[in-house]
């Protein structure tokens, strides 16, 4: 069995806005006439928006590899063993991101997500290969995992 699981976007958080800063350029590049202008932004925005990261898993063979899918059609990365791994923990993760304007006063913002790792050899997580969005789901997720991969379940540190 194949499974095959989205990790991360190329652009999270508040630097989607960098992705948002290409449309403008494509915008002026169609209207004025400019198809070197226009064919750049869009290749940018297909690139920052379609681009991201995950990990593919054949349980058949025992072999998994983390990914980059380029503009959301070429995987690269490379199969590694599952030998090398001794179980799957679940490991809550707080992402906050802090802007801070010109008047030095930060924004704030957090959010809590659960991923999935592959523990390594020291007993420690080392590889994500899944993300969930709550707990239960998280422990639900953990549960299929340690079974598909014949694998115990530790607990992180």
């Amino acid at each position: 069995m194949k499974i095959d699981n989205k990790i991360s976007h190329f652009l999270t958080g508040p630097y989607i806005f960098f992705g948002f800063l290409f449309i403008p350029l494509l915008l002026m590049g169609l209207l004025e006439h400019h198809p070197i202008m226009a064919g750049v932004s869009s290749l940018a925005i297909a690139y920052l928006f379609a681009t991201y990261s995950g990990v593919e898993i054949d349980t058949e063979t025992k072999k998994f590899r983390n990914y980059n899918k380029q503009f959301g059609l070429f995987k690269t990365g490379r199969w590694r063993s599952l030998d090398d791994y001794i179980g799957v923990t679940l490991v809550p993760i707080r992402k906050v991101y802090r802007m801070y304007s010109r008047s030095n006063r930060s924004n704030t913002s957090h959010k809590t997500e659960y991923r999935i790792y592959l523990v390594n050899q020291a007993k420690r997580p080392a590889i994500p290969i899944k993300k969930c969005k709550t707990q239960d789901e998280g422990y639900k997720c953990l549960d299929e995992f340690a079974i598909w991969l014949h694998k115990p379940v530790y607990s992180p540190k």
